[in-house]
């Protein structure tokens, strides 16, 4: 779970910046997950690493803006 509050009043906190903040840790998680679809990756799992990566995209339209985000499981 990821706090967007940033220790601040979550009931103090426009909506569009939790969105803003949660789309930012999303694409920290995008990026930091760039390499798993190389042609080369190590993982063996590269289809697994695209089933991730399309949950972490398809996330802001399902997630309802809250002071706290629980972004989907990476492969392991």
């Amino acid at each position: 779970m990821i706090d967007l509050t940033r220790h601040e009043d979550p009931e103090t906190i426009p909506t569009e910046w939790l969105e803003e903040r949660m789309r930012n840790e999303r694409n920290a998680l995008l990026t930091a997950s760039d390499w798993t679809q190389a042609a080369d990756d190590p993982t063996g799992n590269a289809a697994a690493w695209a089933t991730y990566r399309q949950q972490l995209r398809d996330a802001p339209a399902s997630w309802t803006p809250a002071s706290t985000w629980t972004p989907p499981a990476p492969p392991s």
